[in-house]
């Protein structure tokens, strides 16, 4: 039989596996010269910009890429392969990769998508840092 302070280690061990770390990992998904952006849900407006980039945080002890993966999975039920890694901003990391066959299917962090050209991002709700990293990606 485990000792209560074992199992309480054991409890706090598989809880700290899905825990999200401070490290954020966002994909410009492109295709030609277009990129996709998923427009927030209301919940997920309160201290953000109407649109974004598919990503979000990494959970502790994740590599960036596995993140990455996973966070674009959830929020788009893609499966993306091969992000190049544009570049890093505090703890926000870049990434640029492919559009992959598929249908897209949003998590309820968001209610749609679309696929915007560069010319378009100038009258969007997007965050500076977000059209800064799909003007690296679609240069």
């Amino acid at each position: 039989m485990k000792s209560y302070e074992q199992g309480w280690r054991d409890f706090l061990e598989e809880n700290k596996k899905d825990k999200d770390s401070d490290q954020i990992a966002k994909a410009v998904i492109y295709k030609d010269d277009k990129v996709l952006l998923l427009k927030r849900s209301s919940y997920m407006k309160k201290h953000a910009k109407e649109w974004d980039l598919p990503g979000g945080h990494v959970l502790e002890g994740e590599n960036l890429v596995d993140g990455l993966l996973r966070e674009v999975w959830e929020e788009t039920g893609l499966h993306i392969k091969n992000p190049e890694r544009l570049h890093r901003n505090k703890r926000d990391t870049y990434y640029k990769v492919k559009l992959p066959a598929g249908e897209i299917k949003l998590s309820d962090e968001h209610t749609e998508h679309k696929m915007f050209a560069l010319e378009d991002l100038e009258d969007l709700d997007l965050p500076d840092k977000y059209a800064k990293a799909v003007k690296e990606a679609l240069s």
